[in-house]
């Protein structure tokens, strides 16, 4: 048992780490339970990240437009009224959150720098998407023998890729409590 006592500190980032990502998958899984309105549909966040999603297209110069499936739970995206693809729940990396989270919570030192990068963090992980979400319509449109490999292998690889960068961020700067 002495042998594991220098391991203490993994064992507890572990625990700690699992405990709050069941709690809040948990949660978000409560969540999504809701029945959401037309206006909110699938849910309030699917249905935000779409609607900017349509916006940034629209920014950029695409003819884009925003509209919710009746028959899945999800919004389709179009360009020139040509579907482009159907965004889900899964899309809207609330689960790449929920991940952040429970890591950087779990690693964390004191309250008040731990909020402030989570709130970051999150800020950041949803800009990154959204960004995503919209390079991907272009692709495809424009790019459409790219599509599938950008959709499985490129943009999974950037969305994750932020988080390990945003991981690496706070391990290297976090300051560890001082031994009383």
């Amino acid at each position: 048992m002495k042998a594991l006592i220098p391991y203490y500190p993994v064992f507890k980032f572990v625990s700690i780490f699992a405990m709050l990502y069941i709690l809040f998958s948990i949660g978000y899984h409560f969540f999504l339970g809701v029945e959401w309105d037309q206006q909110l549909y699938p849910d309030p966040i699917t249905a935000q990240l779409s609607y900017q999603t349509q916006e940034l297209l629209r920014f950029v110069g695409y003819n884009a437009q925003a509209l919710n499936s009746p028959a899945h739970p999800s919004v389709t995206i179009f360009i020139d009224e040509f579907k482009i693809f159907r965004i889900i729940e899964g899309c809207n990396s609330v689960s790449v959150m929920i991940l952040f989270t429970a890591f950087v919570v779990a690693f964390s030192r004191g309250w008040k720098k731990t909020l402030s990068f989570l709130l970051f963090g999150i800020v950041f992980i949803y800009i990154v998407n959204l960004i995503r979400l919209a390079v991907l319509g272009i692709v495809y449109y424009d790019y459409s023998a790219y599509a599938d490999f950008s959709h499985e292998i490129i943009f999974p690889s950037v969305i994750y890729g932020a988080v390990v960068l945003l991981w690496i961020y706070w391990t290297r700067n976090v300051k560890p409590k001082e031994v009383e």
